[in-house]
């Protein structure tokens, strides 16, 4: 019997255990750099330290640790150059900061259209949104994937732009054995409690290989007046955000990131097993991983198939029908993202940061005032379909193993297949409104 309808769960209290995974080793590296902290200036030795540990870490010889992917990201879209009026160019399936960070630069998002295999931004789509308003493309790693470098690259050296990666949720995954953060002109990374690799509350990081960008980046960072390699002059250049990170924030990533490589390698062995486990069973579609790139299970996502029952009962009805089944048998899965960013109603109103700005200010192109959801399809149907396991709840790092991976499965093949017809009638309530 399902636990949802009074069976026993399969999964208790203390089966999966949360992320980050944090140890003795974390816990030293805090308090010592409390003993660092006073007086206090900027920047800190401990925050260069981490910084140039993830330029080791990725190969690249300019890194600022910030306060959130969000601010890593926004500061590319400046150091790209873009300006008021300006386009850049998103995935329509994504978080919201891909897409507003262009808005902080009072620039204008256009979304193109995501590939139904990797959930990551097409390059053919990407290109049809050029405009000669278009100064850069920001690709994302969508759970935890690399998304097609070498195609989007192609893409931007054709028309001249930008190319920016949203690294938020792949660290340690790898495209052509170039690790993510190094995959484009610039990236910007999480380091939110949840990723991959953690600052157990909230931090970010930007990377690239110029130095001109960099320069920039570090003025928007500070207050726009501080110039690396020189004394502060306190004389403001550009806006400036104050995104500096938080010292033990960055003490607690720096430390997670000595273990990276390892909890790397957890990830994508548990990610792999699961993938072997659920083959066979009826209703999911697994993740593909293309073999020129590695994934690292920020997120793993599974799309529902309710056709493969041959079930008449809506999308919606068999994915809260999963939803419902797992939770109640301990396995924590969810919906993520439940619509195309351009759905939101920050776009679908054009409010902006007030007055309807950026796309209302002067500079923007009038047509660019409109979003149309079914433009997306792709994107659409991926969040119609997608559940999610992963993140902190029901992750896939460290202590978290093989073990762990098959009572996930378990869960799963107790739902769909153990137990099918009481999982098919509890769908059919769902669908009717009687659950």
């Amino acid at each position: 019997m399902l636990a949802v309808n009074g069976g026993t769960p399969v999964l208790g209290p203390g089966d999966i255990a949360p992320w980050p995974h944090i140890t003795d080793d974390d816990r030293a590296a805090v308090l010592a750099v409390m003993d660092r902290a006073s007086p206090w200036r900027w920047p800190f030795e401990p925050i260069q330290e981490f910084e140039a540990a993830w330029a080791q870490a990725i190969g690249l010889p300019h890194t600022i640790a910030v306060n959130s992917g969000t601010a890593a990201l926004h500061m590319a879209v400046v150091a790209a150059g873009v300006e008021p009026g300006d386009e850049v160019i998103v995935p329509a399936d994504t978080f919201l900061a891909t897409a507003s960070c262009v808005l902080q630069a009072n620039a204008i998002p256009v979304f193109a259209d995501t590939l139904p295999d990797t959930f990551t931004i097409d390059p053919a789509a990407a290109e049809r949104c050029v405009t000669r308003r278009t100064r850069a493309i920001i690709a994302v790693d969508l759970n935890g994937l690399p998304a097609d470098y070498d195609e989007l690259a192609a893409v931007a050296r054709r028309h001249n732009l930008a190319l920016i990666e949203d690294a938020a949720q792949s660290h340690g995954a790898t495209y052509h054995d170039r690790p993510a953060g190094a995959l484009a002109d610039m990236s910007g990374a999480s380091l939110n409690g949840s990723k991959a690799l953690s600052a157990l509350g909230e931090g970010g990081l930007f990377a690239t290989a110029n130095e001109d960008q960099y320069l920039v980046a570090r003025k928007v960072m500070m207050f726009g007046e501080e110039i690396a390699g020189r004394t502060r002059d306190y004389n403001a250049r550009i806006m400036g955000w104050n995104y500096r990170i938080d010292l033990l924030a960055a003490a607690f990533a720096h430390s997670q990131l000595g273990r990276l490589p390892q909890m790397t390698r957890v990830r994508q062995h548990n990610g792999a097993a699961l993938t072997k486990a659920l083959a066979g069973i009826p209703g999911l579609s697994t993740p593909v991983v293309p073999a020129d790139r590695t994934h690292v299970y920020f997120f793993y996502p599974l799309l529902v198939r309710p056709e493969e029952f041959d079930l008449d009962v809506p999308v919606a009805a068999f994915r809260d029908a999963v939803v419902a089944a797992a939770v109640a048998e301990g396995l924590p899965i969810s919906r993520w993202q439940h619509h195309p960013v351009p759905a939101q109603p920050l776009f679908q109103d054009g409010r902006g940061y007030g007055r309807g700005c950026p796309w209302t200010c002067g500079h923007a192109a009038p047509a660019r005032r409109a979003y149309h959801p079914g433009d997306f399809p792709v994107a659409e149907e991926t969040c119609q379909r997608r559940l999610v396991l992963g993140q902190s709840l029901s992750p896939f790092g460290p202590p978290n193993d093989l073990s762990t991976m098959e009572r996930y499965a378990e869960v799963l093949h107790k739902i769909l297949v153990t137990e099918r017809d009481e999982f098919v009638r509890l769908a059919r309530e769902i669908g009717t409104g009687g659950a």
